[in-house]
């Protein structure tokens, strides 16, 4: 901490230095705050002056200036410096990398980079695009149809619950998958997911998962909720393909939903 005894009088002056007595701080002992401190601050802080004035800062930053003081290494609120990202920038492929390479996760930090390599003036024609939340994330594989089978459930029960349908799941074993309260009563679920087509259209079972792949009892479930490789939707009621094995979706489609995606919902 370097210690100084300044004036802290009150004056008519437009000169804030000469108000607060900074005149009395040499050069020496600015530089000294100034290769100390990670802030402006954090200069005043050392100068032993209140921190909370913006003029006193824009004061001491003028006379930094114009006695060629730098202060690049400033990281402010940041961990990093404008030096730091320079030369992260300078090395990097993408934003996302520029991002690693400081230390940080997660892609809304990159908009705070982006906005101070601008400020910087620094080049960053060479870097790629943010990744959109429709990227791979790197602790996860990308996204596969192989992986439908056993999501169905969870898709079906969020269609339900983002339309203010009360979800339950049974107890294991049982035959049908959850329970959705609609039309005024629970409802009997069981998911089936397809990922065969046939033609222009796609090829849904209707047996059981087991060894034994017999047609569902209809006194055990109410409805089918399928879906499709292009992820349709469609809830079928069990007494409209009673004793089926299967069936082609492109003849129910009477029974398709409205999708899963903002779009089809209201504010």
């Amino acid at each position: 901490m370097i210690c100084r005894n300044l004036m802290l009088g009150c004056s008519t002056s437009t000169d804030w230095g000469g108000t607060l007595g900074m005149g009395s701080i040499d050069d020496e002992a600015l530089a000294e705050a100034i290769a100390g401190a990670r802030s402006w601050r954090g200069v005043l802080r050392a100068l032993e002056l209140s921190t909370s004035s913006g003029s006193g800062i824009k004061y001491l930053k003028r006379r930094a200036d114009r006695l060629g003081l730098g202060y690049s290494h400033f990281t402010g609120g940041r961990r990093w410096t404008d030096a730091q990202l320079r030369a992260a920038i300078a090395d990097a492929r993408s934003w996302s990398e520029v991002g690693e390479r400081l230390g940080l996760l997660g892609g809304s930090r990159i908009s705070t980079l982006k906005g101070h390599a601008r400020r910087l003036g620094l080049n960053e024609s060479h870097l790629g695009p943010v990744p959109t939340a429709g990227s791979t994330h790197p602790a996860c594989g990308p996204g596969s149809l192989r992986h439908l089978s056993r999501t169905g459930s969870l898709l079906a029960a969020a269609w339900f619950s983002l339309r203010g349908c009360e979800v339950a799941w049974p107890l294991e074993p049982c035959p049908f998958d959850l329970i959705a309260t609609f039309g005024g009563k629970p409802q009997r679920i069981q998911v089936k997911t397809t990922q065969q087509r046939s033609g222009t259209t796609w090829e849904l079972s209707l047996r059981s998962s087991g060894k034994a792949k017999a047609v569902y009892d209809p006194d055990d479930i109410d409805f089918f909720f399928g879906i499709d490789g292009d992820f349709g939707y469609y809830l079928i009621p069990v007494a409209a393909v009673g004793g089926f094995r299967s069936i082609s979706l492109a003849a129910y489609a009477a029974y398709r939903l409205d999708p899963l995606r903002p779009s089809a919902f209201s504010p």
